[in-house]
């Protein structure tokens, strides 16, 4: 899931659309797509070498 973990990932993105409300705009759904930079920190699993 791009390098994402995703239980915390999908927990986050249904909140904050559920935030956002019936029409949120695009700018809003890009910044929760998996390869946003905007996403926190501690979503992301380190990469294995």
């Amino acid at each position: 899931l791009n390098g994402l973990k995703p239980y915390v990932y999908l927990s986050y993105v249904l909140d904050e659309l559920r935030k956002m409300g019936p029409f949120p705009k695009p700018d809003n759904l890009n910044r929760l797509l998996p390869w946003s930079d905007e996403l926190p920190e501690g979503f992301r699993t380190k990469k294995k070498k």
